[in-house]
């Protein structure tokens, strides 16, 4: 899918699981991960900046197993008052096509899925953002999250609605098919949809079957699946009810606001998925 990913981490114990997660990028395309880790100046970490050897040993030794599975691996420490805008400061300057953040932040608050810094890099990204989702456990030290995901890819759910913010993640998911066992293609009619447009799962059906024949072109295995509801809701019971690997969604939808915003539904899923999700913007720094 792209050759070189960022990697966040905010040493917390969320970032072993977070790692754990990622055995299946070199599968998809990456060749080189640099690992980045910001210290916002003035934020009362347990390693400040000034502990920088401390931080460097710690991020080799997170190094060493992606290094272990064939992949080139970077180390770099950056200050910073703002971390999101830092890590895509830092992937602009390291010509990364990918970033991967952590579901939890630093304090990992239970039942705030969704961490304020990662929150923030989905919003303003221009790339896609793989989201891995890690969760809080009753054990203490490194055994305090444990990972929500499977080694590989056995299945990819990708939801779409058709409009043309969509395209991007229907691209990502063609490009992902042949290492995947199977994808998933869903499409979720609202209500509103049901009532107003008497044949849409017609439609519907024979747009999904148009992105199938270019996953099988592509050398995937594919399945079709309709669905009425919330659509953030009725995604996350997809990939729950099919054990899905890894969720793929537009950053925007249809009535998108034209601004930086995330699409409410990419939010939304975002925060429930409970299983790793990659959000995939418009192409050519657009958000």
């Amino acid at each position: 899918m792209s050759q070189t990913a960022l990697i966040a981490l905010d040493h917390s114990a969320a970032q072993g699981p977070l790692l754990d997660c990622l055995s299946d990028l070199r599968e998809v395309g990456i060749s080189r991960v640099v690992l980045i880790h910001v210290v916002q100046i003035g934020y009362g970490q347990g390693a400040g900046f000034g502990n920088k050897d401390l931080l460097e040993d710690w991020l080799a030794s997170r190094a060493r197993a992606l290094r272990e599975a064939g992949l080139e691996v970077e180390i770099d420490i950056r200050a910073a008052g703002d971390v999101a805008r830092d890590i895509l400061d830092a992937a602009r300057d390291h010509c990364a096509e990918l970033i991967v953040v952590g579901s939890r932040g630093q304090n990992m608050i239970r039942g705030l899925f969704l961490g304020s810094v990662a929150r923030e890099v989905i919003r303003i990204s221009p790339l896609p953002v793989r989201l891995e989702w890690v969760e809080p456990t009753d054990k203490a030290g490194d055994e305090a999250c444990a990972r929500m995901c499977h080694a590989g890819l056995r299945r990819v759910l990708l939801a779409t609605d058709f409009s043309s913010q969509a395209q991007e993640a229907e691209l990502a998911a063609i490009k992902l098919a042949p290492h995947a066992g199977v994808v998933d293609l869903l499409h979720v009619t609202s209500p509103d949809e049901a009532a107003r447009y008497t044949r849409w799962q017609v439609m519907a059906h024979a747009a999904l079957s148009s992105i199938a024949q270019d996953i099988a072109a592509a050398g995937g295995k594919v399945k079709l699946h309709l669905a009425q509801g919330k659509p953030s809701v009725q995604i996350a019971k997809a990939a729950a009810d099919r054990d899905t690997d890894l969720i793929v969604i537009g950053k925007h939808g249809q009535g998108w606001v034209e601004s930086r915003i995330i699409g409410s539904t990419a939010t939304n899923l975002c925060e429930i998925a409970r299983r790793p999700v990659l959000v995939v913007p418009l192409r050519n720094g657009t958000a």
